[in-house]
């Protein structure tokens, strides 16, 4: 947890420190000092023994087996996410979603979406800690549209075009249509369109000719803790910030600069085109003859105002079926965390062009989930892809 040193600013004695612990000590993924330093901070503190509580109780409702759910719900569930795509939609910030805003009424919300949730707040996000400034909110509506096929009028060179269905165990939860294009000065745009049942989010990630990102946004209500999210960029720094959670001053905007010691990637929470990505600067760089025990990153989750270190585990050749058909593949093991001993572990599978297919997150201590996510192109592979079961 070396990356806590300096977060918190201690005009309150450090209590908030122990705040922002309290989901890896949940996890059992602190260091054996810090664990006893919140153990003993629990003894003595009555707000964070009850946001310790609830944190447990989330857990327990997004850790639960999954309910077995009739064909007709998941086809149903997939309907209402393709029919939500007409580009002139735009959704209110109603009431309700701003009642959602607190992660404790997330319990009120459909099967679906409490799963979402659970898997961004246990991959990493610290509850009710952030450096806050007041200010006043966006505009209460997001475009959800392909800002590429609508703002930009310039030339510009489509690199990857395609559609990333993500489902949990065998239930489809997100659809995220996406576009990497490379402009006319040279720079590349990522946007997409993503719709999670009831939720969506509307992407823009600006980046330099060798993918180094210099700007980003997600707007809409499926942001976590707010409306938007953004990213600025410079060399060696990232400007993170979240807008908006509503408090009795007004709405709050949470903000960070963290430090990147490495080449930054993002994988923020929902946006499972970051995988692909990132993908692509993994086969730039080994191209450049990079081997792979040298790739490091700085993975910055911009809803959860964080960056971990990324590394490569190993690059092995593996297979993928669609209706019975092999493909071969091959698969980039990656990690993510502060803790060797306990990272996110993330498996990528690409075709030999380099064209990503597929992303899988196994079970594992730092996933509130029990079952896997997995992701797939599914615009390639409209009839699904798996990962055979090995004997």
């Amino acid at each position: 947890m070396a990356d806590l040193e300096g977060r918190i600013e201690k005009g309150d004695g450090g209590h908030r420190e122990f705040l922002e612990l309290l989901p890896w000590y949940l996890n059992k993924t602190l260091e054996p000092e810090e664990r006893a330093r919140v153990e003993d901070h629990l003894r003595k503190c009555s707000t964070c023994q009850r946001e310790l509580g609830e944190l447990t109780g989330l857990r327990q409702a997004v850790t639960i087996e999954e309910p077995q759910l009739s064909g007709a719900l998941v086809q149903g569930a997939m309907r209402r996410i393709r029919a939500r795509r007409d580009p002139e939609t735009r959704e209110s910030i109603s009431g309700w979603w701003r009642g959602f805003l607190r992660p404790r009424l997330a319990l009120s919300l459909s099967a679906l979406a409490v799963v979402f949730l659970g898997l961004g707040v246990f991959v990493g996000f610290q509850f009710g800690v952030n450096r806050a400034a007041i200010g006043g909110a966006p505009a209460p509506g997001f475009q959800s549209a392909h800002t590429t096929d609508q703002y930009f009028a310039f030339p510009r060179a489509i690199l990857i075009r395609g559609t990333l269905t993500m489902q949990v165990g065998n239930r489809p939860l997100e659809e995220e249509d996406f576009t990497l294009e490379k402009q006319e000065d040279g720079r590349l745009l990522l946007t997409s369109n993503i719709q999670a049942n009831e939720l969506a989010a509307v992407q823009n990630l600006q980046l330099t000719s060798d993918s180094r990102p210099l700007s980003y946004s997600l707007q809409g209500p499926l942001v976590y803790r707010g409306i938007r999210a953004e990213a600025g960029f410079t060399d060696d720094q990232a400007n993170l910030s979240v807008c908006c959670a509503t408090t009795a001053a007004g709405q709050e905007i949470s903000r960070r600069i963290v430090q990147l010691d490495d080449f930054p990637v993002l994988y923020d929470f929902s946006v499972m085109s970051h995988f692909a990505l990132m993908q692509r600067v993994l086969a730039e760089q080994l191209a450049r003859g990079i081997s792979p025990n040298e790739l490091k990153f700085s993975a910055i989750t911009p809803q959860a105002l964080r960056v971990e270190p990324l590394w490569v585990e190993d690059i092995q050749p593996a297979t993928l079926t669609s209706q019975g058909r092999l493909l071969s593949v091959t698969r980039y093991s990656l990690a993510i965390g502060q803790q060797k001993e306990n990272p996110l572990r993330v498996n990528l599978y690409a075709l030999d062009n380099e064209e990503l297919l597929a992303i899988y997150i196994p079970v594992q201590p730092r996933l509130a989930s029990s079952s896997a996510i997995f992701a797939y192109r599914s615009d390639l592979y409209p009839q699904g892809l798996e990962i055979p079961q090995t004997p």
